[in-house]
């Protein structure tokens, strides 16, 4: 049977993943699937964890920082919040890596401090191109880690989690080593966007609201508003919240930490209001959700 006609396995954990129960998924792709938490339509669309895809035969087409045609051997990094089009393939095989900003502790985030594992997708965020051309060494390594990852999600034993984690930051180190390609031309809403979305993960639990977004930018707060959720469909406080959430997701999990404590953590001196809050966007409480939560990343003392 030709390799295209097979049928794919199962996806592990998507469900849970989209859950925000686990900070990392990996999947194969036959055909013409499309990639995690895509719907059917033309409209653009973003999303609040990273994807990165590893095309391994045929090509893609898709819409994200302009049209691009993606062959076998590339990459394409969509940064969270980056809009971009369904993606239409063709007879092609591949990977889908994503992963949620609880991956990476909230100290180091996406932000500039420790921008070598991150480095990648920020280059995207700051406007250079999307697609990274691996050799075929580094495809070959990038395959087998993609490979492993999916063996312990598939397989959930102890410490399955930070088995992924360890495999996530040896794929972006790969792709940092990666030449980036020139820079490509954006809109300029989106320039803007993206920067309100780089300030925002890099002090998300901090004192943070719309007007001091807007004033870091030098944009006055409706311009700000207005640009991110055209772009994004996402207000500026949904964006803080989420990337507060994750932080107090990855405490949750990794930590013994009281609900008042991790509250005041992520930037909420109302534990009440914190938990209506967290309640609101997972559908349970925070101590419900770790009793839930299989056990993963673990803080350093």
């Amino acid at each position: 049977m030709p390799s295209s006609a097979r049928e794919p396995s199962p996806p592990p954990s998507l469900e849970r993943f989209l859950q925000h129960q686990l900070p990392v998924w990996v999947s194969r792709r036959y055909g013409s699937a499309p990639h995690v938490g895509t719907a059917a339509c033309k409209q653009p669309r973003t999303h609040a964890y990273a994807v990165i895809i590893l095309l391994t035969r045929g090509q893609s087409r898709v819409r994200h920082a302009g049209d691009q045609v993606l062959r076998a051997g590339d990459v394409h990094l969509i940064p969270p919040g980056d809009p971009h089009g369904p993606a239409h393939f063709q007879d092609a095989e591949g990977w889908t890596l994503a992963f949620h900003p609880e991956a990476f502790p909230a100290e180091e985030g996406w932000g500039h401090e420790h921008g070598l594992k991150l480095g990648p997708l920020l280059r995207v965020r700051s406007g250079c191109h999307p697609v990274l051309k691996p050799s075929t060494a580094q495809r070959r390594r990038l395959e087998r880690w993609l490979r492993l990852i999916e063996q312990e999600l598939l397989q959930g034993e102890r410490g399955h989690e930070d088995a992924c984690e360890a495999l996530l930051r040896l794929i972006l180190v790969e792709l940092e080593r990666i030449a980036t390609p020139a820079a490509v031309p954006e809109p300029p809403g989106l320039s803007l966007v993206r920067q309100a979305l780089t300030y925002i993960e890099a002090n998300c639990l901090q004192p943070l609201s719309l007007a001091s977004v807007a004033r870091t930018l030098h944009r006055s707060s409706p311009h700000v508003a207005s640009t991110v959720r055209r772009e994004t469909g996402r207000t500026v406080g949904e964006w803080i919240l989420e990337y507060r959430m994750a932080e107090a997701r990855r405490r949750l999990r990794g930590t013994d930490e009281r609900v008042d404590i991790i509250a005041e953590r992520v930037g909420y001196a109302d534990v009440t209001h914190f938990i209506r809050l967290f309640r609101r966007l997972h559908g349970i409480t925070p101590a419900a959700w770790r009793r839930n939560a299989p056990a993963g990343y673990t803080l350093p003392p």
